[in-house]
């Protein structure tokens, strides 16, 4: 697949990829990095734009990545690397022998909406007020995908959507769900004058049962900060506000945990009026 091999880490290659590890480097270039046969795979079979690659040729890759590399476009650059170099170029404890670099999501917030209502009549969202641990990103976005959600606005703020963590953690679903960093209220703002609706998750007691909600439409919810919640300002442009009850002793629930919830109940009751 290659040829060369890359046995130092003061490359410049590697000195540029390195930069990418650091929220600066990667909103400057407008690219990020991943790592792992798996992410590496489902970039490449997604279509994603994939420019660099990196991969430790004496270690064997698994035959679906392997199988991903052998239809590769000849625009993407595949070099060698040693295990000491990427080594430099991972995050985690046992690095799986492969990198890959990929160009950031370019779509627009408003062209987007605009396309989707006039081919949709039927939407989900999912707004996320400052969400701030990459973790529970990852996995409500990993989670919004398997649920049909059809975008994501990410409110500025929030973690940064190509933090290492949060790519990890949705297992690929980032390639395929758009996703959007936005200032939220402005977001929600023309959202609502396009005649979408907003849902906010909250625990106020003037709230209503997530499961006793009309989701038809186009539907907006909204999962706030894990401290905090949904900040004043959202409640202010909620079309309702809905809450998931709790039996024990818990104040709260995970962010991801609601999140997954309320877009498995929208999505089940969607599903249910077709």
């Amino acid at each position: 697949m290659a040829h060369e091999r890359i046995t130092s880490a003061q490359n410049p290659l590697v000195k540029r990829l390195q930069l990418l590890l650091e929220r600066k480097g990667r909103e400057e270039s407008g690219s990020y990095l991943i790592e792992g046969a798996h992410l590496v795979e489902e970039a490449l079979n997604s279509g994603a734009a994939v420019t660099t690659i990196l991969y430790d040729s004496e270690r064997e890759l698994n035959a679906a990545c392997r199988q991903a590399l052998t239809n590769i476009s000849p625009d993407v650059h595949v070099v060698a690397a040693s295990e000491a170099v990427l080594a430099k170029l991972s995050e985690t404890k046992s690095p799986q022998g492969i990198v890959a670099v990929v160009k950031k999501n370019q779509q627009n917030w408003e062209e987007w909406t605009e396309q989707l209502l006039q081919a949709k009549r039927d939407l989900l969202l999912l707004f996320l007020d400052e969400l701030q641990d990459p973790g529970n990103l990852g996995t409500i976005l990993r989670t919004a995908e398997a649920a049909g959600v059809d975008g994501v606005v990410l409110g500025r703020g929030s973690v940064d959507l190509y933090n290492g963590k949060v790519v990890r953690a949705t297992m690929g679903a980032i390639f395929r769900l758009p996703v959007f960093t936005q200032d939220l209220t402005v977001a929600a703002d023309q959202w609502r004058q396009k005649g979408g609706r907003m849902l906010c998750s909250t625990l106020r007691e003037d709230s209503r049962s997530y499961d006793s909600v009309d989701y038809s439409g186009k539907v907006a919810i909204v999962i706030g900060n894990e401290g905090r919640g949904v900040s004043d300002e959202m409640i202010t442009q909620a079309d309702e506000l809905v809450h998931i009850p709790i039996y024990g002793q818990a104040e709260s629930l995970n962010a991801a945990v609601a999140a997954g919830l309320l877009v498995y109940e929208a999505r089940r009751k969607k599903d249910r009026s077709h």
